[in-house]
């Protein structure tokens, strides 16, 4: 039962974390409350439990009947189930926080093409405190800041991201981290219709799943 509860807890953190990718920082996390983006109408409670109110409502609004975005319920799917791997002793804590923290991040940078700085520094504040602080987390720190004033030919959120990784991976493992992203974004950009600009930290949160799965298939 104490498995189930850690799963409904993963989704709903998901739904919670869905809404700050939506309003961070244009609106308030707070108000209003939970409303359709298209009709403007107020979410009754049985439209805000998270996979389930979806699948019932088809994935459109119950109101104005427009299609939501899949990746709402994905979310709360994948996030529920990292919950549920934590606390079925599968992944340890820091893990847990640095994937739920690359996937906050991979969706807002997909979709607003930024690094919302603040959620980072919350994310990288509980990772800190559950994993400590390393010479290679400040390492990256260092370069992420030189990268706010120079062209570094990568952003500066990204070595924030390879800062967090480095909570949980050696530094061979973040350069074979790294050639992961790469090779993964080459591949992506290839196949992009549009070849604008290539939002890279949910390449680097590929790197980061292939490395936990390929640690946990070791252990296992």
């Amino acid at each position: 039962m104490i498995h189930l509860y850690f799963f409904l807890v993963g989704t709903i953190l998901a739904s919670f974390l869905g809404l700050v990718i939506d309003r961070f920082p244009a609106q308030s996390i707070i108000s209003p409350s939970s409303h359709c983006d298209n009709c403007k109408q107020m979410l009754k409670a049985r439209d805000l439990i998270p996979i389930l109110s979806q699948l019932l409502n088809g994935f459109c609004c119950r109101f104005c009947k427009i299609r939501l975005p899949i990746w709402y319920a994905a979310f709360e799917l994948v996030l529920g189930l990292l919950f549920l791997s934590w606390s079925l002793g599968y992944l340890p804590l820091a893990q847990l926080l640095l994937l739920t923290m690359g996937l906050t991040l991979a969706i807002y940078d997909q979709r607003e093409q930024e690094y919302p700085l603040l959620i980072w520094l919350i994310f990288q504040f509980l990772l800190m405190a559950t994993a400590g602080i390393n010479s290679l987390m400040i390492f990256f720190l260092i370069l992420g800041l030189l990268a706010f004033f120079y062209d570094l030919r990568i952003g500066a959120g990204d070595f924030l991201f390879l800062a967090s990784c480095s909570a949980i991976f050696s530094l061979t493992e973040i350069l074979i981290l790294i050639q992961i992203a790469s090779f993964s974004g080459l591949a992506y950009f290839c196949f992009k219709k549009k070849k604008d600009r290539l939002a890279f930290v949910p390449c680097l949160l590929f790197g980061v799943v292939v490395l936990i799965s390929y640690k946990l298939l070791l252990l296992g």
